[in-house]
């Protein structure tokens, strides 16, 4: 167990059941990592669950932020046992800026956040917020979608699925995948997505994947064909993963940062939690032998 790993917890939550299997992930880590966990509530978030309307809070300010705080407190005890160590914070900010501000200043290895996802529209898939925060986080983020829990009522880490493409930013990513499987005692599946012929893939994960793992964990690897998102989402359900861990290279076009659309795709309509591990990058991208995370 790396007791280092993921010290410190930023879950934001506007306080609504759509957050509870987030608090839970948390939790997961808190009982195996003792990870200190800090649940974040953005008074711009509240209005979407509060019990007055919006003006309200505009008339009321001071009442206002100490019923939210309350309700957040309340919140944290309902939520998370005694022995949990949590903390809380409440900003009356933009909820995006709000979290990631505090990412920042409570330094924050891991936010963890659900994704509020239903069917519809493009930005209705994942929502606004989780969206933003996955394109300009600089730790890694993991997601949770309430229909996880449709499909299990447990939260835990027994499969771990990595996609790589042999790149610097998949790299990144299979190290927070090997600490967590090493950590959690867990299995971890490598996958690679080549676009054409897979001959040539074993000599790479001998030479790229079997180094960094040095028999830290139980692993096995598989190479399939087709389309990057559409195939890891597949073997995801094939091999029944309770985590998938993608990186992400941020791009800056113009003023706007964005992910790569495998990241995208997998983030949004996975059935699994997703850990998307970010890389900063401006400029030139290094380009892997088959595209995967970009």
């Amino acid at each position: 167990m790396n007791p280092n790993l993921f010290e410190r917890i930023l879950v934001p939550t506007d306080l609504s059941a759509f957050d509870d299997l987030a608090v839970r992930y948390a939790l997961l880590f808190n009982e195996r990592l003792g990870s200190k966990i800090t649940l974040f509530h953005a008074q711009e978030i509240s209005w979407l669950a509060a019990e007055h309307p919006a003006g309200y809070y505009f008339e009321n300010p001071m009442e206002a932020k100490e019923e939210l705080q309350a309700r957040l407190a309340d919140y944290a005890r309902r939520m998370t046992p005694e022995t949990a160590r949590v903390a809380t914070i409440f900003a009356d900010s933009d909820p995006v800026a709000g979290i990631l501000r505090a990412a920042d200043e409570t330094h924050a290895d891991l936010i963890v956040m659900a994704t509020h996802a239903r069917s519809g529209f493009r930005r209705a898939v994942i929502g606004s917020v989780t969206e933003s925060v996955l394109h300009h986080a600089k730790r890694p983020v993991i997601t949770v979608a309430p229909r996880l829990l449709a499909v299990d009522q447990s939260v835990r880490l027994r499969t771990i699925l990595c996609p790589v493409n042999f790149s610097g930013v998949a790299r990144a990513a299979l190290e927070q995948a090997t600490a967590l499987a090493e950590s959690f005692d867990a299995e971890l599946i490598v996958l690679h997505v080549a676009e054409s012929g897979i001959s040539s893939v074993e000599p790479l994960f001998a030479q790229w994947v079997d180094p960094l793992l040095r028999d830290r964990t139980r692993y096995r690897q598989i190479v399939v064909k087709g389309d990057a998102a559409p195939r890891v989402l597949e073997v995801a359900d094939q091999v029944d993963a309770d985590l998938l861990v993608v990186g992400a290279q941020h791009k800056f076009l113009h003023d706007a940062t964005v992910l790569g659309t495998t990241t995208e795709h997998i983030t949004r309509f996975a059935r699994h939690a997703v850990m998307t591990v970010m890389q900063p990058t401006v400029g030139a991208v290094d380009k892997p032998r088959e595209l995967l995370t970009v």
